[in-house]
C-alpha cells in the first residue's frame, strides 16, 4: 500500500464539504493534508479545519494578491493562531505575484518581508508563492534568510531559481502543472532536482492534473501526480511516496506516521 501527503491545498475552497474531501483523500491513500490560508478571512477557517480533522494541518499567512490588506491586526492574528494551535506548522502562503498586481509590488514586498520576519520570530517554515517575480523574490530571501526555510509551492520558475532555492535549503512543491502538455520546461527542471528537495501538493481546488484538467481539483489527486512523476524521476511509486513524505515531515514536523498507510487508507501501486 502506498500513501501520500498533500502539502498544499485549500480545503475551505473545495466544491466538496471538507469532511467528505478528507475522507475521499484517505480512500485514495492521502493520509495527511496541509490546508493553507490566503487572506484574513481564511485565517479563521484554516484554524477551525485543523481542529476538526485529525489528518489536517495548516499554514497561516496572506497571499500576495491580498498584500494591500496586510496590517498589524492581521499579523497579530497570524501570530496568535500559530502560537495557540500546535497544528499550525508554517507561515504562508506569502510571496510575490506580479502577474495580476491586485496589490502593488511595493505592498507585496512589504507584506512578504514582514511575514518572513514573523516566521523567523515563530521559528516556522514558510509556504512561498512566487509568480513572474523571480529576481525580487530571491533578492528578498537573500536579504531575510529564514532559518527554518520552507517550500516554493506550485513551482513554475526557472532552473536557476530552483537551483538557488535548493542551495538555500528550500523545498520545491510540485503539483498537477507538471502533467500539463505545455509544461516541458518544468519537467526538465524537476528532473534536475535533488530527491530530498521535492514535495507533492495539489493546490486544490486549482490545477487538477491530467486527465482531470479543467475539473475541480481535490487532495485525492496526489497519487495521480505521483504516478506521472515517479517514472520521470526514475523512481518507483513507493520510493517517491517515501521520499516526499520524509521531505514533508522534515520541513513541517508532521507526526512520524504522517503519510504512511493507516487502517482505512492507502492505495496499491
Amino acid at each position: 500500500m502506498t500513501s501520500f501527503i498533500d502539502t498544499h491545498c485549500h480545503l475551505d475552497r473545495l466544491s466538496l464539504p471538507p469532511a467528505e474531501a478528507v475522507q475521499q483523500a484517505r480512500d485514495a491513500g492521502v493520509n495527511t493534508l496541509m490546508t493553507i490560508s490566503v487572506d484574513s478571512q481564511t485565517l479563521e477557517q484554516v484554524d477551525l479545519l485543523v481542529q476538526e480533522h485529525p489528518e489536517v494541518y495548516g499554514s497561516l499567512g496572506i497571499h500576495p494578491h491580498d498584500a494591500s490588506c496586510y496590517e498589524t491586526q492581521v499579523e497579530e492574528k497570524i501570530r496568535k493562531g500559530c502560537r495557540e494551535n500546535p497544528k499550525i506548522l508554517a507561515i504562508g502562503e506569502t510571496g510575490l505575484d506580479y502577474h495580476y498586481l491586485y496589490s502593488s509590488k511595493a505592498q507585496q514586498q512589504e507584506a512578504f518581508r514582514r511575514q518572513l520576519e514573523l516566521a523567523i520570530d515563530l521559528e516556522l517554515p514558510v509556504v512561498l508563492h512566487t509568480r513572474e517575480a523571480e529576481e525580487d523574490t530571491l533578492a528578498i530571501l537573500r536579504e531575510i534568510p529564514v532559518p527554518q526555510r520552507g517550500v516554493a509551492h506550485s513551482f513554475t520558475g526557472s532552473e536557476s531559481m530552483a537551483r538557488e532555492l535548493v542551495e538555500m535549503g528550500w523545498k520545491i512543491g510540485i503539483n498537477g502543472i507538471v502533467t500539463f502538455k505545455n509544461a516541458a520546461d518544468l519537467r526538465e527542471v524537476v528532473q534536475g532536482l535533488p530527491e530530498d528537495s521535492i514535495l507533492l501538493e495539489t493546490d486544490a481546488p486549482f490545477l487538477a492534473p491530467v486527465p482531470h484538467r479543467g475539473k475541480p481539483n481535490d487532495p485525492s489527486k496526489v497519487p495521480v501526480i505521483a504516478k506521472f512523476l515517479a517514472p520521470l524521476l526514475g523512481m518507483s511509486l513507493e520510493q517517491l511516496a517515501e521520499t516526499t513524505n520524509h521531505n514533508a515531515q522534515s520541513l513541517f514536523g508532521f507526526p512520524p506516521n504522517s503519510g504512511f498507510p493507516q487502517e482505512n487508507g492507502g492505495v496499491s501501486p
